[in-house]
């Protein structure tokens, strides 16, 4: 059999502006501007003679190239263009069927990073019909190509799948639709392919079957070629033009071809034998024809999806289901998903139900959760499934579910629930309500696995312990801790039961449950023994969330000693792991000890890997954590805070009422304190209305005693002094990894302060001082020395006034050493504080903009023109050096006036 010598054999016609633009986005590539472009275009319209073209020009320019190609139905193996560009770029390490999904997804992004190195092209060709899984790995790999030297570009036929569009809403993706040659080009296409022109008459009649298409141009000139027919003879139709030029092959060859095409595109010489019962040589006439080629590695191929579309579209059903039942037989120590494919097309049932649920199970233990899923739904199409219909919905929707499809997960679980209840079978029911994992109570979804959960656990009974504790756990998690009171004991009743069981996954799931009960800085203590209790389980996943607790545990207490060994210890198991989610905690954890100790800039570039991270891992927290991390620097540097108070005002509309408290105190921060103030009265009201148990209230509570202290607002500043008060000496820290938010102990001060409580803001803010040296925090040192010195200034007792200036000194020093531009604006504001640098005229302005008066409300109460006030205003940050109106208020609220 000769192979063909190339797969572009014709003269590249008509696509020269779309060859310019890839040839101009790799140039931008290789400059380090990587991106995606999609190619969309109808079969035949020269999507991969373009790419090809671009490929050779590529590899001409030293740059390197791979090419991955899916394959048409559900025989295909899953990641298998992802696969054959591994192979192709030789990356070492890696496996496409190990580990977990995350860490699958991570390794392959970093190695196509490292193989990029000065220069890559990556083509993915037939996306449409690509795996589910392959498509969830472009996604990664597209959302960082932006920042490599990589250009990627992937062909399908439109519209495009629904996972694209994903792909298509990337900033460094383009796309690029190919429609039909114009006249002038068909009649180039034409002159080259006959050597001579047509008449115009013929080349209208060309133009018009064929609509422009380059593949049924070509397939109607080789037509006119053979045959000599230029005019109304020709087919009208591209399959009729397939149809008969394989009719014009001998006999024996036209029949093996029609029958190879049951194959699908691709297939190997022995299954092509083994089919049609004849050697591989017998298809040398349709190779020299066009019809098919020979690749370099072995496998014959259909020169275009069309011929082999056209052929099994020709086939009766009898003939196709013969066909099927020969491949299948030749299949039998083949790739499974094959097998299941020509058992299901062969209508052997039985056979065709248990290797479509074996491609499913080995689909998903090779991590392809989405083909898992796809096989799934295949057998339960099946006659034979109905007898176990729940149980396949349950693993079906386990499936969906790690695989981020969450919606399509939970109907699923409904409906096996629903089965498995009118036939009395608790324990699929119980299966259905522990599939989702991981949900938070925030979740639209908690409320219904809450409800499901309850009902499996009276189905249930007491008959499965394993499924029960599993329950009660699902069950903790799940409740929503807004609308209870707290002290449930669900976590403790489900960790009992597990502990009966000696079922490790059952314990842990109950320890996180109980966790999570737990949140409250109350309960510190017992998280850590929770901790301990899970790393004696003994499996890594356990050590691994033991030491995580452990590690928040030690950040409330303040216990920097035990928080850095315990941090070895966690880096040392998420390193021997791999897990991608654990790197992302670790990284993040590291972010958050950066801006701890004032190394801002590894904070922001840390922070910045984690999100990277966690976007190629689909973990759904990714991006709301990184905005947690983005704004707590902006609030403790001054810097950003334009940039992220549009992203806050964003989650605020849509989160939690209280979550505004968060953008008020952005707002307060860019000197915006009609604003806060506003947000902060309508919030006041509903304080005692956070529960204390959640994660939540010791976040928002100590956000608010900031944000007073910034408005100079006392309504509802004693009720909140004596909610934090219990929590004096400890640290404020959420669970997982967050930023730290200092001592407890200075959001006493700054009330106290606000209070005119002299001793106890004293007390409070000393303490402070202490602990975030005990912690190594340069910046929440300086932060409480600004305090302190706002103290002295205010209270002015003997001696005051000196540490004062020292207190200021320092904190003004710090914050200049640090990047802390916005701490060391409010203390340079306090400087002169003792005699006061500014006109009598000046003060008083200085007075109303404290009071939140606008530049015309201060020019009415003063008689004043609006620009002698602007004046005024540019005199007095001259005077203070400071740079906006909140700074001026801060050093009028350290006046005491």
């Amino acid at each position: 059999m000769v192979p063909l010598s190339g797969v572009l054999n014709a003269m590249f016609v008509g696509r020269e502006r779309e060859l310019a633009f890839l040839e101009e986005r790799l140039a931008e590539a290789l400059a380090g501007e990587g991106g995606v472009v999609l190619v969309e275009g109808d079969a035949g319209a020269g999507k991969t003679a373009l790419a090809h073209v671009l490929g050779r020009r590529a590899r001409a320019g030293g740059v390197r190239t791979a090419w991955g190609t899916c394959l048409e139905g559900e025989g295909a193996a899953p990641y298998r263009p992802w696969a054959q560009i591994v192979r192709t770029l030789r990356l070492p390490g890696l496996d496409l069927a190990g580990g977990s999904r995350p860490r699958l997804f991570d390794q392959v992004a970093e190695a196509v990073r490292d193989a990029a190195g000065s220069g890559l092209l990556l083509v993915l060709d037939d996306l449409h019909w690509a795996d589910p899984s392959s498509l969830a790995l472009l996604r990664v790999v597209a959302a960082e190509a932006a920042d490599m030297p990589l250009l990627l570009v992937g062909l399908y036929r439109g519209p495009e799948p629904p996972e694209l569009r994903a792909v298509l809403r990337e900033r460094a993706c383009s796309h690029i639709a190919l429609g039909g040659l114009s006249p002038g080009e068909v009649g180039r296409l034409a002159a080259w392919t006959l050597g001579r022109d047509l008449d115009e008459r013929a080349l209208a009649g060309l133009r018009d079957r064929s609509g422009g298409n380059p593949l049924f141009v070509l397939e109607l000139l080789k037509l006119i070629r053979v045959t000599g027919r230029a005019g109304g003879g020709l087919p009208q139709g591209v399959r009729e033009v397939i149809e008969e030029r394989t009719g014009r092959l001998g006999a024996p060859a036209a029949r093996a071809l029609r029958q190879a095409a049951v194959l699908g595109r691709e297939f190997s010489p022995e299954l092509f034998g083994a089919v049609t019962g004849e050697p591989p040589e017998v298809l040398d006439e349709a190779v020299a024809a066009g019809l098919v080629r020979l690749d370099d590695d072995g496998a014959i191929r259909f020169a275009h999806a069309l011929v082999q579309e056209a052929l099994y579209a020709r086939l009766g059903a009898d003939e196709r289901s013969r066909l099927h039942t020969l491949a299948a037989r030749a299949l039998q120590d083949g790739p499974i998903e094959s097998l299941a494919h020509h058992l299901r097309q062969a209508g052997e049932r039985e056979r065709a139900l248990e290797a479509t649920l074996e491609a499913a199970r080995q689909a998903a233990a090779r991590l392809a959760y989405e083909h898992a899923a796809v096989q799934y739904r295949a057998a339960l199409t099946l006659p034979g499934a109905a007898p176990r219909r729940a149980g396949l919905l349950v693993e079906l929707a386990r499936c969906e579910f790690r695989s981020g499809d969450v919606e399509e997960a939970w109907r699923h679980c409904r409906q096996a629930a629903d089965l498995s209840r009118a036939a009395g079978d608790a324990r699929t029911v119980a299966d259905a309500a522990t599939v989702p994992r991981g949900i938070q109570h925030f979740s639209p979804l908690a409320a219904q696995v809450h409800t499901l959960c309850r009902e499996a656990l009276d189905l249930l009974g007491d008959a499965d312990p394993v499924r029960r504790a599993r329950l009660l756990a699902q069950l903790a998690i799940t409740a929503d801790p807004w609308a209870t009171s707290g002290g449930s004991d669900l976590g403790e009743q489900a960790l009992a039961t597990a502990e009966g069981t000696g079922d490790a996954e059952a314990q842990l799931l109950a320890l996180q449950a109980r966790h999570t009960e737990l949140a409250n800085r109350r309960h510190v203590h017992e998280r850590l023994a929770l901790g301990e209790r899970a790393i004696r389980l003994g499996p890594p996943e356990c050590a691994l969330w033991g030491h995580s607790w452990r590690l928040d545990a030690f950040a409330e207490l303040g216990r920097r000693v035990e928080f850095d060994a315990e941090l070895a210890a966690f880096t040392h198991l998420v390193e021997r792991s791999g897990e991608p989610l654990w790197r992302w905690h670790r990284t993040l954890t590291l972010a958050g000890l950066a801006h701890l100790e004032g190394r801002f800039a590894e904070g922001r570039a840390r922070t910045a890997e984690a999100l990277t991270i966690g976007r190629r891992c689909g973990h759904e927290g990714a991006e709301f954590i990184d905005l947690v991390f983005v704004a707590h620097d902006a609030v403790l540097t001054g810097e950003g805070l334009a940039e992220v108070e549009p992203r806050v005002r964003r989650f605020t509309e849509q989160g939690p009422y209280f979550a505004r408290a968060w953008l008020a105190l952005v707002l307060a921060h860019l000197g915006r304190r009609d604003e806060a103030s506003r947000i902060w009265h309508e919030l006041a009201p509903h304080l005692t209305e956070v529960p204390e148990h959640t994660n939540e209230w010791l976040i928002i509570a100590v956000g608010n005693a900031e944000l007073l202290a910034l408005l100079g607002e006392t309504t509802g500043a004693p009720a909140l002094y004596a909610t934090l008060l219990p929590f004096a000496g400890g640290q404020v820290k959420a669970p997982s990894a967050t930023p730290w938010g200092g001592p407890v102990s200075l959001s006493l001060g700054r009330l106290a302060l606000l209070l005119e409580d002299w001793p106890a803001a004293e007390t409070h803010l000393r303490n402070a001082l202490a602990e975030s040296r005990a912690i190594g925090s340069p910046p929440y040192q300086a932060l409480t020395h600004l305090e302190l010195a706002v103290l002295g200034l205010r209270r002015r007792a003997p001696g005051d006034l000196r540490a004062a200036a020292a207190h200021r000194e320092h904190a003004h020093q710090e914050a200049e050493r640090l990047g802390m531009p916005s701490l060391a604006a409010r203390a340079g504001a306090l400087r002169g504080a003792d005699g006061s640098p500014l006109s009598n005229r000046e003060a008083q302005v200085a007075a109303l903009i404290a009071e939140g008066f606008t530049n015309r409300q201060i020019a009415t109460r003063l008689h004043l023109s609006e620009r002698t006030v602007e004046n005024h205003i540019s005199h007095i940050l001259d005077k203070l050096g400071v740079n906006n109106r909140a700074h001026i208020a801060a050093w009028h609220s350290s006046q005491g006036a």
